[in-house]
């Protein structure tokens, strides 16, 4: 089964697994990513996809930054959708190309090139997924975190 295959199937079960889920009363809380520089991890997110930071936990050896969406700082920690949470992470070392975000997008072209400037990478273009008018492509942040990037028809 080709990588674009495995995608369509881990897509389908999400979305028939997300029905009894929400059913349940079960929402995503947020997705967590992690680095070795925590704050310019969460700098690259906040460039490459206009998120902001809306909280922030410091402890003796630990550092969390949450970010969401929203065109004001106010405005992201009054969304009520699902953050990104960065933490630490010692090893830059991701082997599983599965786990990853993913963002919807309204303009991919656009969105990848924010991705490079702020410092990530994007696998190849962005492309037609099939023949359902979407576009997809897939890229890392500068710590090695995978993301999926989708503009609807």
């Amino acid at each position: 089964m080709n990588r674009l295959m495995k995608h369509v199937v881990a897509f389908g079960a999400m979305l028939l697994s997300g029905t009894a889920a929400q059913a349940a009363g079960v929402t995503l809380n947020a997705a967590r990513v992690g680095g070795q520089d925590v704050a310019a991890l969460a700098k690259f997110y906040q460039a490459a996809f206009g998120m902001h930071e809306v909280n922030r936990l410091e402890f003796p050896g630990m550092l969390e930054i949450m970010l969401n969406f929203g065109d004001t700082v106010d405005a992201a920690k009054a969304n009520k959708s699902a953050q990104v949470v960065i933490m630490h992470r010692d090893s830059d070392a991701l082997q599983d190309a599965v786990p990853h975000i993913i963002f919807n997008v309204a303009d991919i072209t656009a969105t990848a090139a924010a991705v490079k400037a702020a410092g990530g990478s994007m696998d190849g273009e962005p492309r037609a997924f099939g023949n359902t008018g979407m576009k997809i492509g897939f890229g890392k942040d500068p710590a090695g975190n995978r993301f999926e990037l989708i503009q609807a028809k």
